[in-house]
């Protein structure tokens, strides 16, 4: 009697980590340019979640943050403003509050929002990220006192 062998070869994704450290002025509008040279990654298709986390404020739970960031091609999902009047592109996942009042922040990790998958890598060198609330038709920045906050980028190559 012959005995059947199986095996099993699980191959490793390949998987990129882009930290963004924003240093946002107080006053300022929450938007940051950061530049990252993309010509390090393989050209393909990516699967991207993120983490994220800010400095302590006061915060008053009244409004959801939306992060959007332009990988310069449209992403799978587009963001439909309250008002209904078209859609905003480059929606990355929304922040969720570490609690209310004093000595609080803002966070998401890779489970608090789907992924997000791209055709390729991005090519654009100047990364632009905003945080705008869920009001006003969805292009209102989102503005705390002045927080700075570090946003991590997980792309998993899908080969």
């Amino acid at each position: 009697m012959k005995k059947l062998l199986s095996t099993y070869i699980y191959i490793m994704p390949k998987s990129y980590t882009i930290v963004f450290n924003s240093i946002i002025a107080p006053n300022s509008v929450i938007g940051e340019t950061f530049n990252y040279d993309w010509g390090q990654l393989p050209n393909g298709p990516y699967k991207v979640t993120f983490s994220f986390v800010s400095t302590i404020d006061t915060l008053v739970n009244t409004t959801i943050p939306i992060v959007y960031i332009d990988l310069c091609q449209q992403c799978s999902i587009m963001a439909s403003p309250t008002g209904g009047n078209g859609l905003k592109n480059n929606y990355l996942g929304c922040l969720q509050y570490s609690g209310t009042g004093a000595n609080n922040y803002l966070y998401a990790n890779t489970n608090t929002n789907p992924p997000i998958y791209i055709n390729g890598r991005p090519n654009n060198n100047n990364v632009f990220v905003e945080i705008h609330t869920n009001q006003s038709g969805g292009m209102t920045n989102y503005s705390p006192t002045a927080w700075e906050y570090i946003m991590t980028l997980n792309l998993e190559l899908m080969e």
